[in-house]
């Protein structure tokens, strides 16, 4: 009754936002409920609403006060680091800027609607990733692109790929730059499954001797007898 009679008594009165931050009782009340108190506040000072118990006896100008310690003191998250690969997730529905070499394979951008029961597939993130085809011959389909780089500065390379169609033998999968193998996977026979088929994730770091382009390159070949495979990839990032 206390907290309905509170919350009808400050939709009434007019609001009041502090210009300063009091760190008296109401504000310690607000500390209790710290896992809501961020968005309570940020409704409060935009307009009045209904105050929490431990807080539902404060005024509207205490109240003001102590939303005002939550949010200042409410650090902004900062910006993860930028990915250096331009259209990694192939959301553009082309391979524009990447470079694709496939001298017997194929490589295609793919979207979530052509998935079927028979050939089920998706997207890790998005609706659209790579997908490519190897016919088993031990010649690698790439994709590359030229990414500019710090001298001693360590990168870390990450791809997400997805076994479509399962080979009959081994199959890799390698991320290259400036010529060195940053990481390399190996497909076992018979690997991947699933309705559609799960991702997984290769991850590796490589530190840039020099500053300035150099080029990145994802490639990915079956072993002859593996009579080949088809694969998804997506989510490759440079940070």
């Amino acid at each position: 009754m206390l907290a309905l009679h509170a919350a009808v008594l400050l939709s009434a009165l007019p609001m009041a936002i502090a210009q300063r931050c009091n760190a008296d009782n109401c504000y310690r009340g607000l500390l209790r409920i710290q896992s809501t108190a961020t968005a309570f506040c940020r409704d409060y000072l935009d307009h009045v609403t209904e105050a929490p118990s431990p807080i539902a006896t404060c005024g509207p100008n205490r109240l003001s006060s102590a939303c005002s310690c939550i949010v200042t003191a409410t650090t902004v998250p900062s910006p993860g680091p930028t990915n250096l690969v331009i259209n990694g997730g192939f959301e553009t529905g082309d391979l524009s800027p990447w470079t694709v070499v496939t001298p017997s394979g194929y490589v295609d951008v793919t979207d979530n609607s052509e998935s079927t029961e028979y050939f089920p597939f998706r997207a890790r993130t998005g609706t659209k990733f790579a997908q490519i085809g190897n016919p088993g011959d031990e010649t690698p389909d790439s994709l590359s692109q030229s990414v500019s780089l710090l001298a001693g500065t360590t990168y870390t390379f990450s791809a997400y790929y997805s076994v479509l169609d399962l080979p009959l033998d081994s199959c890799h999968i390698r991320a290259v730059i400036a010529g060195t193998t940053v990481v390399e996977d190996l497909i076992y026979a018979g690997s991947g499954g699933g309705n559609p088929p799960g991702y997984y994730r290769i991850t590796g770091t490589y530190t840039s001797p020099a500053t300035g382009p150099s080029d990145l390159s994802v490639e990915l070949w079956c072993d002859m007898y593996s009579l080949g495979g088809v694969f998804g990839l997506d989510d490759v990032s440079l940070v």
